[in-house]
């Protein structure tokens, strides 16, 4: 199918959605081809990289469906079965646990480029699908119904053209579609830290005036390193950067109340700025977004690559009711049912997270005074728990089949 220069689709961005989106689509005989900008996907090895992500439940049903979950290396992934989650400033706190919610545990940490090579893999063994890394895309125009994609000398059509390609997507403005970046006001510290205790496969998150930070269990080392996403104003994220390894490990253990003794970085820091995207349609003439195309979120609930995983899931779906129904690939309905099916339930989330960072954030008393209220209300209330535990795992909403046992 190399030489085939058309194709049903044709995916801009090789990363998690893109590439699961790929793999869906070619089980159902879909031809398709990826364009990706970066080099071919190689899994880590050694200490874990610096970038993770947070699967639920229903992404890795998606996963085990689409045969990617059992290539993942189980030495490389952290399940974790309870959540622990915190006011700084007060008393108010949450406990989870997979237990209260009939689940053998309520997620897993993996690395990001662990996932993409596992993609990767396994779009080799799909005889229609090609997957281009080094292949930048260079410019994309209208042909009749469909589109065409240039990319160095070559040059590609397809019936559907998806929009994998991140927050600011190449494809998402070549079709006119309005995603202006909102500041968060936070900025992401990230970094691999090793603590006295063990995490015990639970996920933590404190909660401060300045944002929130998440102890995100890692594995190997006898459970006794984390990853953590600080989330914090600049002028917060740049004090912490400025700090030497001692002076910051001093930070962070009193930022978390030394919840798992005192903790020490184990690798290089980064910082990266939170903005927030939510494009106006998902959809246009035969053209679809997936993922952060399509909508990014701040990263406090780590629930990100997992809006993006059921964004491919539900347009794959859509996709094939199309091609049951002898439609065209890019017949406009379908789409547009795709769009319908994501673009509020992803809203929802983004509203929410956003409500929760402005929550916590607030220093006057009446407002901490009703978040701790809050937090031990949800403790003590089993239904209350277990609709966040619901949302959490991936469970509510319009799932696609692939996303259930």
């Amino acid at each position: 199918m190399d030489n085939a220069p058309h194709t049903d689709v044709l995916i801009v961005g090789g990363g998690m959605a893109g590439g699961l989106l790929a793999l869906l689509l070619a089980d159902q005989g879909f031809s398709v081809r990826v364009l990706d900008a970066g080099p071919a996907p190689v899994r880590p090895s050694g200490e874990s990289a610096p970038r993770v992500s947070t699967l639920s439940e229903a992404s890795h049903w998606l996963l085990r469906h689409a045969g990617v979950w059992d290539r993942l290396d189980p030495e490389r992934v952290q399940a974790y079965a309870s959540m622990q989650v915190w006011d700084q400033d007060g008393t108010g706190e949450v406990r989870f646990s997979a237990a209260d919610a009939g689940a053998d545990c309520l997620g897993w940490l993996l690395e990001n480029d662990h996932l993409t090579a596992a993609l990767f893999e396994a779009a080799g063994e799909r005889d229609t699908l090609a997957w281009h890394g080094d292949t930048p895309v260079d410019d994309l125009a209208r042909d009749g119904d469909g589109w065409r994609v240039t990319a160095g000398d070559r040059v590609f059509t397809a019936d559907l053209l998806v929009g994998a390609d991140g927050a600011r997507s190449r494809v998402r403005d070549a079709a006119g579609i309005p995603a202006p970046a909102r500041d968060s006001g936070h900025r992401a510290l990230v970094a691999t830290i090793e603590t006295d205790q063990p995490h015990g496969g639970c996920a933590r998150q404190a909660f401060m005036d300045s944002g929130p930070l998440a102890l995100l269990p890692l594995f190997g080392h006898g459970g006794h390193r984390c990853s953590i996403v600080w989330s914090a104003w600049p002028q917060r994220s740049d004090e912490l950067m400025a700090l030497d390894d001692d002076a910051f490990g001093a930070a962070l253990s009193q930022a978390t109340g030394e919840v798992l003794g005192a903790a020490r970085v184990v690798s290089r820091r980064a910082v990266f700025p939170i903005e927030e995207r939510h494009a106006s349609r998902y959809q246009g003439r035969a053209l679809a977004l997936v993922g952060d195309a399509a909508h990014v979120i701040h990263p406090l609930a780590g629930q990100g690559i997992n809006l993006g995983l059921l964004d491919a899931a539900v347009l794959a779906e859509e996709l094939g009711r199309a091609r049951a129904a002898g439609l065209p690939v890019a017949h406009a309905t379908i789409l547009a049912r795709y769009e319908r099916r994501r673009r509020a339930d992803n809203l929802l989330m983004q509203n929410a997270m956003r409500g929760f960072k402005l929550l916590f954030e607030r220093p006057e008393p009446a407002v901490r005074w009703l978040r701790n209220t809050g937090l031990g209300l949800v403790n003590r209330l089993a239904p209350a728990r277990h609709a966040f535990m619901h949302r959490a795992l991936g469970r509510a909403g319009d799932l696609p089949r692939n996303a259930r046992p």
